[in-house]
């Protein structure tokens, strides 16, 4: 599940280093019995470390991280410090520790042996024959940097401690792009940004560990999303991208792949209305576009299903990165309200005198007359002006490219509307 990233500048493709994290483990059925879980914080992270930049709030990033899952779901972690350096070795059974450790040991370098360049951290668990998670062990990189300053050229120590929690917890990789979970985020300077959106968590992965471990407090939730993909035929969809999004705000709440029989199922979904939305994730001419499928509400407690009909057409548009300042990647890009920034995506048949660009949000617009062709290598792609209104919510939003005839494609939660800075807009908005 650990995959190189690229980015791509025009003319030019780049090799990258981006972390792609992964749990050892089988299914995603995977959680821990009790709801307290103790973790161990190695002594190879609080002492100096040259994996480390020199004052770095390693013990801050590492509480924080913690704080930010036991906010949105039924858990509490018990933090503890230890001496022991090395991940548990694969086996039924560990040696009963859950481990958050950087030290350079020969067990640890092992799991970054493939590709010590490309990943930050991983994450190892072991678990019952019932499916109950009884040690789990988040190792970063030693070959990396990392940082809780934003220095370019290093890992965000939060951000990826973050990501692996969501391991830790049983949690699988996220398809939706702007998502804590998801597989891939870049370094500190990738885009010319700090990468810091991935201390915070987005809706999607709120909703993944609320299905798990239930909400926290008062908090109204949590329903579930269930239904069967049709063709117009009456035949199965045998696979399909499906997501929700917020009706309101257009922020997107969670994401899944239909099942070979063309079932989905969302769960941990707070109240609210929602659209629903699939597309064919396959990159064939003899498939589907990106559609609206129907909307749908959702209360605590409850379970809405129902048959959903998708619209069979031909599909020559495909969206497969997005960017900013010039580069193109599959890391979402961070943006903040009130701002006007320019987007770049890419793919194949991006003809700025063929397609349109739109959001389902009412607070992201695109500027008129602002899609303009540009020069990437082997990759078609387009570059466009984005306002985001002063009341914009942090959250994740998707980009939808659009052809005349209906040919449609989506980046899923690709742009992240978030607290933290990015000082590279074209103009700021007022609030009136």
């Amino acid at each position: 599940m650990k995959r190189a990233v690229r980015i791509l500048v025009p003319l030019l493709l780049l090799a990258s280093t981006f972390g792609a994290t992964a749990p050892m483990a089988p299914n995603s059925a995977l959680k821990w019995k009790a709801t307290k879980i103790q973790i161990a914080v190695s002594s190879s992270l609080t002492r100096e470390n040259s994996a480390i930049k020199a004052g770095s709030d390693v013990e801050g990033a590492i509480r924080r991280s913690l704080k930010t899952w036991e906010k949105v779901a039924n858990i509490e972690f018990v933090e503890t410090s230890t001496d022991r350096q090395n991940v548990s070795p694969s086996g039924a059974a560990g040696d009963g520790t859950s481990l958050i450790t950087i030290a350079p040991s020969a067990e640890n370098v092992l799991l970054f042996s493939k590709d010590p360049d490309q990943v930050a951290a991983t994450t190892r668990l072991f678990y019952s024959g019932r499916g109950f998670i009884t040690e789990a062990d988040i190792v970063l990189n030693p070959y990396q940097q990392f940082s809780t300053d934003g220095t370019f050229g290093t890992y965000d120590l939060e951000s990826t401690i973050t990501h692996e929690i969501g391991h830790l917890l049983g949690l699988e990789h996220s398809t939706v792009i702007g998502s804590t979970m998801h597989e891939s985020f870049g370094k500190n300077g990738v885009y010319g940004l700090q990468h810091f959106a991935a201390r915070s968590l987005s809706a999607s992965d709120i909703a993944a560990v609320r299905a798990i471990y239930g909400s926290r407090g008062n908090v109204e939730c949590c329903g579930q999303v269930s239904g069967k993909l049709l063709f117009s035929s009456g035949k199965l969809v045998k696979a399909a991208e499906v997501w929700l999004e917020d009706a309101v705000t257009g922020d997107v709440e969670t994401k899944t792949l239909s099942t070979i029989d063309g079932t989905f199922r969302f769960e941990g979904i707070a109240t609210g209305s929602y659209k629903i939305f699939a597309q064919d994730p396959r990159q064939l001419k003899s498939t589907f576009p990106a559609q609206r499928i129907g909307e749908v509400s959702v209360e605590k407690g409850e379970t809405n299903a129902s048959t959903r009909r998708i619209t069979l057409s031909p599909r020559n548009l495909e969206l497969s990165y997005l960017g900013f300042n010039g580069q193109l990647s599959d890391v979402a890009v961070s943006l903040n309200a009130g701002r006007t920034y320019t987007i770049y995506i890419g793919g194949k048949n991006l003809d700025p005198k063929a397609i349109s660009i739109s959001f389902n949000s009412p607070y992201i617009t695109v500027v008129p007359n602002t899609l303009r062709s540009q020069d990437y290598d082997r990759v078609s792609a387009v570059s466009f002006e984005v306002r985001i209104d002063p009341r914009a919510p942090n959250g994740s939003y998707s980009i939808f490219a659009e052809t005349r005839d209906g040919d449609r494609s989506s980046l899923v939660g690709a742009l992240s509307i978030e607290s933290f800075s990015n000082p590279f807009s074209t103009f700021v908005l007022s609030e009136e």
